[in-house]
């Protein structure tokens, strides 16, 4: 990130904030951009006070009335996150609440054990006939579904990241360029270990460079061509309307994963809020309020699921955190 040269009283805690967000991952050039325009409105108003008050944030958020309201909504939560990080030293320190410009009515789509069914059966018809292609596609759709892993970190896989005797993927150059080691479950480990088996008898490469899933060309299968062949299969399976129209996505297979698993852990009794460390780590997760995410979609769900769910369950090699 470029070093900014602020003019503020809150300059000295500025620098801190952003380089805190960095160790974790975040790349925050819009972040920074917005609170250098704040710090400069700070040093010209002559504000003193080393904390946030009402006052300031709400005077700097109006003061240019060219902004649109989801602009107004993004000083907001710029100055929210600021106002956290300084509450730790000064704990009378204002914190602006939710911004209703910015508020999100996203939810994924948490799929059932039919449609899941479905979707491997119509991957398990794909063509051409007798090909390595139906079974890349089952064995990929049913790892995203089984472990949560992102697209593009499945696509990354190589036969070395694939340790079979320990159950294991080891996951290199993930989001924020993390790695980490993922257990997976037996049932897990031996469809993994019967696609490495019909990879070789079609023939593709074994040396432990070769990516996982593979094409027809012997090349690793793209994100674009998982998506496009996804999307195809969902709507065969009944899963997605016609092409134009929104629906489920791959990527809703890890929400499926985090959701299911935070269900079993609400049915058994155990203190949910404990062990998401442990699901945030599973996940790949920089930080706690990305998994936090998961415990609001869980709320709403939670009866529904309960009539229509069973979730798939972590590998016991991870241990139990209650």
């Amino acid at each position: 990130m470029t070093t900014r040269l602020w003019h503020s009283v809150l300059g000295s805690a500025i620098t801190p904030f952003l380089a805190l967000r960095q160790s974790l991952g975040y790349r925050d050039q819009a972040l920074a951009a917005r609170l250098a325009v704040f710090d400069r409105y700070l040093a010209v108003h002559g504000y003193t006070d080393p904390w946030l008050t009402r006052e300031v944030v709400d005077a700097w958020v109006s003061s240019d009335v060219r902004l649109k309201p989801v602009s107004r909504a993004r000083r907001y939560s710029a100055l929210r996150l600021l106002g956290r990080f300084l509450a730790d030293q000064y704990p009378h320190t204002y914190i602006p609440g939710p911004t209703p410009g910015l508020a999100s009515t996203f939810r994924p789509y948490i799929y059932t054990p039919a449609e899941i069914h479905a979707l491997l059966g119509e991957a398990a018809r794909l063509t051409p006939v007798g090909s390595l292609r139906p079974r890349t596609f089952v064995t990929l759709l049913g790892l995203l579904y089984c472990t949560g892993l992102r697209v593009s970190e499945t696509l990354g896989l190589r036969l070395a990241d694939v340790d079979l005797e320990a159950s294991r993927l080891i996951i290199r150059h993930g989001k924020f360029d993390k790695s980490r080691i993922v257990p997976v479950q037996p049932d897990v480990t031996r469809a993994l270990a019967t696609y490495t088996d019909a990879r070789r008898q079609f023939r593709h490469r074994t040396d432990g460079d070769a990516p996982l899933f593979v094409n027809e060309r012997d090349r690793g299968c793209s994100y674009s061509q998982v998506v496009g062949t996804f999307l195809r299969v969902a709507r065969r399976a009944g899963v997605r309307g016609a092409p134009g129209q929104r629906g489920p996505r791959v990527h809703d297979l890890r929400h499926t994963f985090a959701v299911h698993q935070l269900l079993t852990w609400y049915r058994d009794g155990g203190d949910v809020q404990a062990r998401l460390p442990l699901l945030a780590t599973y996940l790949g997760h920089v930080c706690l309020v990305s998994t936090q995410a998961y415990l609001d979609i869980t709320a709403e769900l939670l009866h529904e699921a309960t009539r229509r769910f069973h979730a798939p369950l972590l590998p016991v090699s991870l241990g139990d955190p209650s």
